[in-house]
């Protein structure tokens, strides 16, 4: 049975255990993957999705569909999260270390599958491409680093990312404009090479 966000919610409400499970099992990898993108570490990414399912069962009865689709409801509060932990670290130098380099076990969350029918050479610099794309996009600035992995990432609509992040939709769109361009310009160097 694939049940709609809605009607998991609606039978968590009424105290169905194995509705909040469903839910779990349908979001956990887009979160992380989410997280992950955004603060660099997998570890940390799990435990604030762990923490975001947590927050989210405890303001379950809270939640009204009237303000916010339930998806949208569930990244803001990962999104507060995530940007609660960059505040929290003392440097941020670490933040995107194991990222960049993929050293970390687990780092496949940053890499899209690749095609098999690739030869090696192609293969490996798709690789590279993506390493350096991961890179790029963990240098940019907080706000639009967000707003970028939502959209082009996570495939989110300008409306849920604004509900999200609780700025006005042209707000979203030229932060999402000016990551676009600053990606761009940082991977210029490494097209051209």
């Amino acid at each position: 049975m694939n049940e709609s966000d809605g009607e998991l919610v609606a039978r968590c409400k009424n105290g169905d255990m194995s509705a909040f499970d469903l839910i779990v099992h349908k979001h956990k990898l887009p979160l992380i993957n989410f997280a992950y993108r955004f603060i660099g570490d997998r570890d940390t990414a799990e435990d604030l999705v762990q923490e975001t399912f947590v927050r989210v069962y405890k303001n379950m009865k809270r939640y009204r569909k009237d303000t916010a689709s339930f998806r949208t409801w569930m990244y803001r509060i990962a999104a507060n999260l995530c940007k609660n932990e960059l505040r929290n670290r003392s440097t941020r130098s670490r933040i995107l270390v194991n990222s960049a380099i993929g050293a970390q076990s687990g780092s496949d969350l940053m890499e899209e599958a690749l095609d098999d029918s690739m030869g090696p050479d192609l293969q490996l610099e798709e690789k590279e491409l993506q390493r350096v794309l991961a890179q790029a996009i963990s240098r940019l600035p907080e706000k639009l680093r967000i707003s970028i992995i939502l959209r082009d990432i996570e495939g989110m609509t300008y409306e849920e990312i604004s509900r999200i992040i609780n700025r006005p939709i042209g707000t979203v769109k030229s932060r999402i404009n000016r990551a676009r361009l600053m990606l761009k310009d940082k991977m210029s160097a490494y097209m051209e090479a």
